[in-house]
Formats: structure tokens, C-alpha cells, sequence
């Protein structure tokens, strides 16, 4: 199984937030949790609480330590490769240098790979709602300081602000420097916005995509340039953009020739993992080694 969607600071378990909160003198939200975890009821109040949840991590120490308990949780299922969105500004405003941040997950990625035999990359990425110029400087901080574990660069975060021409010039810098790109679209506007996202943005991926199933000409795009969409089971049915897994389009989306390739999104707030991913995608009739092995070849680890 291949993880080719998720957001790191999605992966922090409860227990671990608190964890790192009691260790950084930290005051969680108490209104924030459930007997079940994360506490939000939209969109809206899932950004603000993953926000929250995200500023437990003030130290290099931490991220290493969260990407490490991810991925041995996820080698520990038949993971064996995973790749983690994160983006560089975030952890620098608390201090962490983005050289520290990557030696942080070239450290996980070490003991993951000796411990357990999974690998992993990391995608460095721009918020979308913060802006443009926010944007710009995530790109800039990728290309200043590679290493091999850092492959891409994306956007994240409300797909309903700005429009893609507006991080045009983000991206340009990023993929100049050989960064794959892929950006979140397609998850909560319609498909028109899919193919302005690929065409803009310069996209190898595609972030959900999942709209595009109401458009006969995008499918027909889609499944043509065998663009593959990055879809997250759980977290579509956890935000409310399908019913149930029955009405989920991505047995429709692969029925068009479209390529499906599999991720978490937020796993702690979804309460999934890959290995339910899978199981999800079985229920639409989409068979795993047909997934694992567009996922490889979809993926940026080549780079």
C-alpha cells in the first residue's frame, strides 16, 4: 500500500497532541475534543482545529517524532511508502529552521527505513488561504534548500480562496528547480476548476479531483493525459462531499479511465488510516494492485 496524500500535522493522534502540549507548556482547546477525537462540524472549523491541533509541534525533535509515529503505524498495516505534506513557513514562524525541519524527517525517514522498510518524501506546500505572496514564499523556501527527501511542492487549504492564476509564479519557481507539483482541486469547486489548476499550475497530480465526475469533457481530459487524482475516502465522507461510500465518485472516475491513486488526507481527523483507504476503494470495485501500482508510478520519489 502507497499513502501518496497526507498532510503531516493530519497525522497527530490525540494521544500525542497531548503529549506534546504537556512537553511544550501548551493549553489545548478543551472545546475542541470529542469522546471520539477532534472536535469540528465543517469545513471551516476543520481548518481552525487543525490548526490548533498542528501548533503542539514548536521543535525539530517533534516533527521527527510525529513523522516517525506515522510512518511505523503505517509500516505496521503493509505500508511501504508514504508521502507527507508540509509546509516550510508554518514551523519557521515558531523557530524551526527549514534545514532543521527536513534533517527532522530525513531522521524519521532513516529509522522508519531501518525499523520498519518503509520509505517516504516530503512535499513542501503553500496554504492557499493565506495568499499568494504566502504562497511565494513557501515556494522560495523549497527551492533555497534541498535535500533528497523534498520532491514537490503543492497547494493546500481552501480551494474556495484565490484562483490558481494567482500562484502561477509560485509554481513556476518550484517546478524550475525540479519540484514535482500537485495541487488540492476539484475537492469542494467544480471540475472547470480541475483543468484550470492542471494548465496553470503545471500539475502532475491532482489533489481530490473528485468533481470532476460531473463533467463528461473533463473525464474525457482526465482519463486522456492519465492525470492521477490523489483521492482520500474517509476525508470526503467526513467533510460531507458524498453521502457514502456507495455514492462516492471514484468508481466512476476509474470507470472513465481516470488513474485513482489513494491518500489519508488528515488521518487523525478522519479517523482512518491506508489500509481503510483500500478497503473503501474495494467497496467501489477498484482492486488494490491495480491502486498500489498507479500510485508507484504516480509517484514523486523518483526525482
Amino acid at each position: 500500500m502507497i499513502d501518496l496524500h497526507v498532510h503531516l500535522r493530519g497525522t497527530i493522534t490525540p494521544p500525542m497532541a497531548r503529549r506534546l502540549a504537556e512537553r511544550n507548556s501548551m493549553n489545548l482547546d478543551a472545546t475542541m475534543w470529542t469522546s471520539k477525537g477532534y472536535g469540528w462540524h465543517d469545513f471551516t472549523s476543520f481548518l481552525r482545529a487543525y490548526d490548533h491541533v498542528a501548533s503542539v509541534i514548536v521543535t525539530a525533535h517533534d516533527l521527527e517524532e510525529v513523522a516517525y509515529d506515522y510512518l511505523s503505524r503505517s509500516a505496521q498495516l503493509g505500508t511501504t511508502y508514504v508521502e507527507f505534506m508540509l509546509s516550510p513557513p508554518d514551523l519557521m514562524r515558531v523557530g524551526v529552521a527549514f534545514d532543521d525541519q527536513l534533517a527532522a524527517l530525513s531522521a524519521a525517514r532513516d529509522r522508519a527505513l531501518e525499523s520498519h522498510g518503509i520509505d517516504c518524501r516530503m512535499i513542501a506546500t503553500g496554504v492557499r488561504h493565506l495568499g499568494p505572496e504566502a504562497v511565494m514564499e513557501a515556494a522560495r523556501i523549497a527551492v533555497g534548500r534541498r535535500q533528497d527527501i523534498l520532491v514537490g511542492f503543492g497547494l493546500t487549504g481552501d480551494e474556495r480562496m484565490f484562483s490558481p492564476s494567482d500562484f502561477k509564479e509560485a509554481f513556476r519557481i518550484a517546478r524550475s528547480e525540479g519540484l514535482r507539483a500537485t495541487a488540492h482541486a476539484g475537492e469542494h469547486l467544480g471540475p472547470d476548476t480541475i483543468i484550470e489548476a492542471i494548465e496553470v499550475l503545471g500539475l502532475e497530480r491532482v489533489g481530490h479531483g473528485i468533481r470532476a465526475v460531473e463533467s463528461e469533457g473533463v473525464l474525457r481530459q482526465l482519463a486522456s493525459a492519465k492525470m492521477p487524482l490523489e483521492v482520500c475516502l474517509s476525508s470526503n465522507l467526513a467533510l460531507n462531499l458524498c453521502s457514502s461510500i456507495g455514492a462516492h465518485p471514484a468508481g466512476p472516475l476509474a470507470d472513465a479511465g481516470c488513474v485513482i491513486v489513494l491518500g489519508t488526507d488528515d488521518p487523525s481527523f478522519f479517523s482512518t488510516d491506508i489500509e481503510t483507504e483500500y478497503r473503501l476503494a474495494a467497496h467501489l470495485g477498484l482492486s488494490a494492485a491495480d491502486i498500489t501500482a498507479q500510485a508507484n508510478a504516480a509517484s514523486f520519489r523518483s526525482t
